[in-house]
């Protein structure tokens, strides 16, 4: 595997990592009395230990994504500390008290003692950045690393280039996950200035997001048979 400074974090990130929006059973929360799938418990926690033994350590899930922590909370703990980069990310919160409650549900779930990354979620417009910055989200996230709870604060982002470059031009994040990819490259403006900042840039499933090769659409033209 390959690694690559993350911006001011310095962490060494790999240039793979694995994302955890789809280890999950259901998009909610575990409910009372339900248990977990052995079969998919399994899978994941296969999927998790290969992806380690080839230096894919940093692995990434979110409170927005269903049972994922839940799930991951079950495999992690299973690694030295030190090897592994954990990331969540937690969305803007109305209040300071209400962004700690949510990730005190995050902590909980994934059984650790601190996150390496927390990264506010979704910061897509203008008003959410506002609302970041103002609202009690970021104050939350500084009492966390204060804490020992969180070693740094980034955020994420399906957003315009605008409101990427005025929240990575506010300096008070240490890394982004954007989407830039070969064949979208609107972003870039956002990648040079976080590059300056000496933010670490994560990019958002590329695969997928990016043109999704996987599932091309249809042409408009067609070809008669040789």
């Amino acid at each position: 595997m390959q690694y690559r400074r993350f911006g001011r974090t310095g962490l060494k990130m790999p240039v793979l990592t694995c994302g955890g929006m789809r280890y999950q059973q259901s998009w909610a929360d575990i409910a009372a009395g339900e248990t977990l799938d052995p079969k998919g418990q399994a899978n994941l926690e296969a999927t998790i230990h290969r992806a380690v033994e080839q230096g894919i350590n940093h692995i990434e899930t979110a409170r927005g994504y269903g049972m994922s922590e839940y799930q991951l909370g079950f495999v992690l703990p299973s690694f030295p500390r030190d090897e592994i980069i954990v990331q969540t990310k937690i969305g803007p919160k109305e209040s300071e008290d209400e962004f700690l409650k949510t990730f005190d549900i995050s902590l909980k779930n994934l059984q650790l003692d601190y996150v390496d990354l927390l990264a506010v979620h979704g910061i897509n417009t203008n008003e959410i950045l506002n609302q970041t910055l103002e609202g009690g989200t970021l104050s939350a996230c500084r009492k966390l690393q204060d804490r020992g709870l969180v070693r740094h604060v980034g955020f994420s982002t399906h957003g315009p280039t605008d409101t990427i470059l005025a929240a990575v031009q506010t300096d008070e994040f240490s890394y982004v996950n954007l989407h830039w990819y070969y064949f979208d490259q609107i972003n870039w403006p956002a990648v040079l200035s976080a590059s300056e900042h000496d933010m670490g840039v994560f990019i958002i499933s590329p695969s997928e997001k990016g043109g999704k090769l996987f599932d091309p659409p249809r042409s408009s033209y067609s070809c008669a048979p040789l």
